[in-house]
């Protein structure tokens, strides 16, 4: 009981706060790698190295960007942009992630279906924007074709991958208890590809956000990436780094969505991680 008692304090001593959390090693090296690409940009803009004396400073981006924040521009191009990568971002998982079960898991199936993604998948992605125009029964429904695309794949291969990177060991286990082929589904192929289609849905979704911007540089209307095309006709420089760097903190933020519900949902995977990282020299 004393041992109980002494591990629990220890346990609450040590356990760490929110501040030890927010302030350690890792977001101090990180804000160091930001902090360092900022001064970086800065000096080459002030000395005017090379051809980057074109280019806008920070603080001329910083300036243009607050005023840009507080216009209703920029709120609707940042939602429409965020929705076009939602719509076509989702629904290549929803596609994607049982296509890629069903690839990996049955050989026929495979045959008969993966031969002709493999010849669809070099095409990049803006060569389908011309066909998504025509059949598509609107622009929106266009632009968000692309991320779609974009993402498609990833989720595609990396579902398949995982599929197949099962240990044989633990299908001969299920048959020989007697599971069928849909308890076989549900309880090894599924949940030991989650970790790899986890992988696959962090990839596809910042792919999607480049997809998006292409999109809405050629046929948008409203979004980051068409007022970043509009600011370089316009020589509005500033605020195309504006758009770039909103672009990437909306990236950021839903891929630290999607780690957070990988912990959550696949808490294995962490393990998996972990493991990892302790294996990389530090």
């Amino acid at each position: 009981m004393a041992n109980a008692k002494e591990e629990t304090l220890d346990f609450i001593w040590h356990a760490p706060t929110f501040k030890t959390k927010l302030v350690n090693r890792n977001t101090i090296l990180s804000a160091v790698s930001i902090a360092s690409l900022f001064l970086s940009w800065a000096l080459l803009v002030h000395f005017q190295v090379y051809r980057f004396s074109l280019l806008p400073s920070p603080a001329e981006v910083l300036e243009e960007g607050i005023a840009w924040v507080k216009t209703n521009v920029f709120w609707i191009d940042a939602f429409a942009t965020t929705l076009r990568v939602l719509v076509g971002v989702l629904a290549a998982y929803i596609i994607a992630i049982p296509l890629g079960l069903m690839i990996g898991w049955k050989k026929v199936f495979s045959d008969l279906t993966f031969p002709t993604l493999e010849v669809l998948r070099p095409i990049p992605a803006p060569a389908y924007l011309p066909l998504a125009i025509l059949l598509l029964p609107t622009r929106e429904a266009s632009v968000a074709f692309i991320p779609f695309i974009d993402a498609f794949f990833p989720v595609l291969l990396n579902t398949i991958t995982g599929v197949k990177i099962i240990d044989r060991d633990y299908f001969r286990a299920a048959r020989c208890l007697g599971s069928s082929p849909k308890q076989i589904f549900w309880h090894v192929v599924l949940p030991g590809a989650l970790p790899s289609i986890s992988s696959g849905c962090a990839i596809g979704m910042g792919i999607g956000w480049m997809g998006a911007v292409v999109g809405e540089m050629i046929t948008g209307k409203w979004g980051l990436g068409y007022r970043i095309w509009e600011s370089y006709i316009l020589i509005r420089y500033p605020l195309i780094v504006d758009g770039m760097i909103a672009i990437g903190i909306l990236g950021l933020a839903s891929s630290v969505l999607i780690r957070y519900l990988t912990v959550r949902l696949i808490p294995w995977r962490r393990a998996i991680t972990e493991s990892l990282d302790e294996s990389i020299t530090k």
